[in-house]
């Protein structure tokens, strides 16, 4: 008997567990529910009591939470009422210099942006979806909206400036990216067509400092977004297209990259950068041609200037052009008469001649052309030398220039005395 009365309350007391645990699941579910009303009921309660933050703080957490919420409209727009009077809070603060948060301020700002073009991104996409049903649709909350926006339009721009000149370059390419991205947003234009932006031409000033902002914070797809229009700025066009190339380098574009490399030569050919980074580029690349011609092109501009010369002639080594490379190097001599490095070209020349002239020489001494051909060979040696020789005249202690030259030289011609003087040299 009681067993019996312990297996009937173990009954009992399962049906009672299971029937909580089936009004809990259901309070629960009931409780995900989106629920507009309620949500909203809160957000007025705390607009009213002033507390704009917790008025925001739970239309951010419906939109997080609820995707009906995220792609409701109206939970925008109060979103933006919100905003505003958080940033009419902190703007009354300035006024009174009553301890303002520039950065809130600032951000508040930039949010209300956010916000608004995605209420009425959210609109015109209901709208567009009533028309596709044939049912009339006119916009509820863009005005107001718009209004909203165009009162703190100048603050965007300023507080690009303000992080730019704090230095902080990510956030001040931000505010610089949505004040010109917005210049011809949908939301600014009227039913006739009319932007309602009232801003200065300003265009390149901005694209500009969204350049120097997204460069130095290594956006470099931020700065391809601007780079064409900050390139109408005459004054700051070569430093942009510097910033331009070496972004597309990052991004691995190289046909933009050599783009903005040969307008810079072109425009610029005095600056450096764009001389350099193409001829670094071709001999990486295994065009020697095409440094070539970049450095004759300074070499018309500066037929004295033996940098170019000499650069000529290691363009024309690679490709094997001995006889041009050789004008090249004596160009240099002519210009600097201690030049040991265009006299050790000029050895290396002459050595690869002799060299070229020994491998094919293969007429037995019988031969009376023998003799002409070894007094041909020597000569070229001599040359050889002479110019080595010269090298380490001018610079002794760089024996990397002269030395392997001599020896080989020295031994070709003979001259036992002058090899073994270059013992002393380890």
């Amino acid at each position: 008997m009681k067993a019996s009365f312990f297996y009937v309350f173990f009954l009992l007391l399962m049906v009672v567990s299971t029937a909580f645990a089936q009004g809990a699941s259901s309070d629960k579910k009931e409780s995900d529910e989106y629920k507009k009303s309620v949500i909203l009921k809160a957000y007025r309660s705390n607009m009213k009591n002033k507390n704009y933050a917790g008025a925001r703080k739970e239309l951010d957490g419906a939109m997080k939470k609820y995707q009906e919420a995220a792609n409701d409209a109206h939970l925008y727009k109060y979103k933006v009422d919100a905003l505003t009077q958080l940033i009419v809070a902190e703007n009354r603060k300035i006024y009174l210099n009553s301890r303002p948060d520039t950065v809130s301020y600032f951000n508040y700002v930039y949010e209300l942006y956010v916000t608004g073009l995605l209420c009425d991104s959210l609109e015109q996409n209901a709208m567009e979806e009533k028309r596709s049903l044939g049912k009339k649709a006119k916009p509820k909350l863009r005005n107001e909206v718009r209004v909203s926006m165009l009162s703190y339009r100048k603050n965007v721009l300023n507080a690009g400036k303000y992080y730019y000149k704090k230095k902080d370059y990510p956030n001040a390419y931000k505010f610089f990216d949505m004040y010109a991205r917005t210049k011809n947003s949908e939301i600014f234009i009227d039913k006739d067509g009319t932007s309602l932006i009232t801003d200065p031409d300003d265009m390149k000033e901005v694209a500009s400092l969204a350049v120097l902002s997204a460069y130095a914070s290594s956006n470099y797809q931020g700065v391809t977004t601007y780079l064409d229009e900050s390139l109408k700025v005459d004054g700051l066009k070569p430093q942009m297209l510097e910033l331009g190339s070496k972004s597309a380098a990052e991004l691995g574009d190289t046909v933009r990259m050599l783009e903005l490399l040969e307008s810079g030569f072109h425009a610029y050919p005095d600056i450096e950068y764009f001389f350099m980074t193409l001829i670094k580029f071709y001999n990486d690349s295994g065009e020697y041609d095409k440094a070539l011609q970049k450095v004759q092109a300074m070499i018309e501009l500066y037929p004295e200037k033996r940098d170019y010369w000499y650069m000529a002639g290691k363009e024309q080594m690679l490709l094997e052009m001995y006889n041009e490379a050789l004008v090249s190097f004596e160009r240099c001599v002519e210009i600097e008469a201690d030049d040991a490095e265009a006299y050790s070209s000029i050895g290396n020349i002459y050595l690869h001649d002799a060299q070229e002239m020994y491998a094919r020489f293969d007429v037995p001494i019988t031969d009376p052309a023998y003799s002409e051909r070894k007094e041909l060979i020597d000569a070229l040696y001599e040359k050889a030398c002479r110019a080595f020789e010269h090298a380490k005249l001018f610079d002794e202690n760089n024996k990397e220039l002269w030395i392997s030259g001599l020896r080989e030289t020295y031994f070709k011609l003979n001259r036992g005395k002058e090899l073994r003087s270059l013992e002393k040299y380890k």
